[in-house]
């Protein structure tokens, strides 16, 4: 397997004013959920444009970009968010990374879909 990382450069998110976008945290806070919602549609939609998005989800897949950090923070990496991922890798339902992300994954499916029609 050939571990370059040269399709970075090639990614649509290489340049965006707001890289920090494709990161998201799971607030208590229903205003803030809300924006976190929003900005992790944001970044999907931009991640689903990308020519390099296959290259980019299976780094994502690796282990060290599926820690679960304290508080719930997680990331898009090929346009899944992190419990996505954790799925796709193997981990189960109940493992904490898809537990605590239950409401951020439905509201940003939600978001999408009503985005689609």
């Amino acid at each position: 397997m050939n571990n370059s990382r040269d399709w970075h450069a090639e990614g649509a998110c290489v340049g965006h004013p707001d890289p920090d976008l494709w990161h998201y945290d799971n607030s208590n806070f229903d205003d803030e959920q809300k924006l976190q919602v929003l900005r992790t549609v944001e970044a999907i939609q931009i991640c689903n444009t990308c020519p390099v998005k296959s290259e980019c989800l299976s780094q994502g897949l690796e282990r060290e970009n599926l820690v679960w950090s304290f508080g719930g923070n997680g990331a898009v990496w090929g346009g899944l968010i992190t419990s996505e991922r954790g799925l796709m890798a193997g981990y189960k339902e109940s493992h904490n990374m898809v537990q605590d992300e239950k409401r951020h994954a439905r509201d940003v499916k939600k978001k999408l879909g009503t985005l689609i029609r």
